[in-house]
């Protein structure tokens, strides 16, 4: 591997973390507040411990094959024809979120900036963007990741604003409903926090893939979680029970009804920053299913794969789709998220433990 386009630790855990972050900011707290109710934010905390096995399983199969990725290393596991369909199959799952991705992103930005702009000018910026990113690869892919995510920091700053609007009684007692409402909500967060299985396609540029590795998967693994929470907590003690029930956006009501004397719409600097990081995670899935056409078809460059890729994307998304076809296509990703992201990643590592295949020549 080039040193040239190699990435260290801090890169690597950015590339993660913004994987992790993007168009469930708006929707989760409302979503999780449907099955658990005020003790949605609990669930939240529990997908993050969950998502640390998730995050052990994603470390030790990538080091095994420390300078490969799983589409290269998938055929060497479970052999040529079922490593190919392995691949395929992670291919559509990228590209699937990524179409949600742009989906969900359209929506909120016509309901809260642009009503009367055409959805193809919203798609077809993000997906360029998108693409140009990608071009990068993953050494631009990790400065930009590293560098954007100092907008988090404003974000945090306006939920903190807006606690001095809160009631922290709009979440005691907690736990009142029992752990059964709790659980049932757990693979909402889950679902709103996928984004490590980046790590299997990302590893081989790592430059240090020994603990500092692990690190940082957990580190983006806390910072997720305590986002994520944050975000909860502030709408639920902002929203009394009875009016969390007919708001579908939380977040951004809760910052639309914030204003100072030279902002008057904060929630409009909220959803530019957001903006960001939908880019960053949309590039992320872009980049993980570009990067299978790419390996599959043994091309050297990946400029073909990145614009068939992107094409592909955008004229799916561009095909009208109601909320109901949304949300069929939203359950459809959840459950196979189970798979890619953990049942997958298992059997591989089971498979390749006991057959006792690995990389002879890894680096030290």
């Amino acid at each position: 591997m080039k040193t040239s386009k190699q990435i260290n630790s801090v890169q690597f855990l950015f590339i993660i973390f913004q994987t992790q972050v993007g168009v469930g900011i708006l929707s989760l707290p409302a979503t999780l507040y449907s099955t658990a109710e005020k003790d949605g934010w609990i669930a939240i905390i529990l997908a993050g411990v969950g998502f640390q096995a998730v995050i052990f399983i994603l470390y030790f199969l990538s080091k095994r094959f420390s300078t490969l990725s799983l589409y290269e290393y998938a055929p060497k596991i479970m052999g040529r024809w079922i490593g190919t369909m392995i691949s395929i199959g992670y291919i559509l799952f990228a590209g699937l979120t990524a179409i949600l991705v742009l989906q969900l992103y359209q929506i909120s930005i016509k309901t809260w900036i642009l009503p009367k702009t055409p959805s193809i000018v919203v798609l077809f910026l993000l997906s360029i963007s998108g693409a140009y990113l990608v071009s990068g690869r993953v050494k631009v892919l990790g400065r930009f990741n590293q560098f954007v995510t100092i907008l988090v920091v404003p974000l945090i700053v306006m939920l903190l604003l807006t606690l001095k609007y809160s009631d922290i009684r709009y979440i005691l007692p907690i736990a009142e409903n029992g752990l059964r409402p709790i659980l049932k909500a757990t693979p909402e967060g889950f679902f709103s926090m996928i984004g490590f299985e980046m790590a299997l396609f990302v590893f081989p540029y790592l430059q240090n893939k020994g603990k500092e590795a692990l690190v940082s998967l957990t580190l983006s693994n806390v910072a997720v979680t305590c986002f994520y929470c944050l975000i909860t907590i502030a709408t639920y003690v902002y929203f009394s029970p009875k009016q969390f029930e007919t708001i579908p956006d939380p977040t951004v009501y809760m910052l639309k009804g914030i204003s100072f004397l030279t902002v008057d719409r904060i929630d409009l600097i909220f959803l530019s920053i957001w903006t960001v990081s939908v880019l960053t995670s949309f590039g992320s899935y872009l980049y993980i299913s570009s990067e299978g056409v790419k390996t599959l078809t043994k091309r050297k460059r990946a400029t073909w794969p990145i614009i068939i890729t992107t094409f592909l994307i955008l004229t799916i998304s561009l095909v009208p789709h109601d909320m109901f076809t949304i949300e069929t296509l939203s359950n459809f990703h959840a459950t196979a998220s189970y798979f890619f992201v953990f049942g997958l990643p298992l059997l591989l590592l089971i498979i390749s433990t006991i057959r006792k295949t690995e990389l002879k020549d890894k680096p030290q």
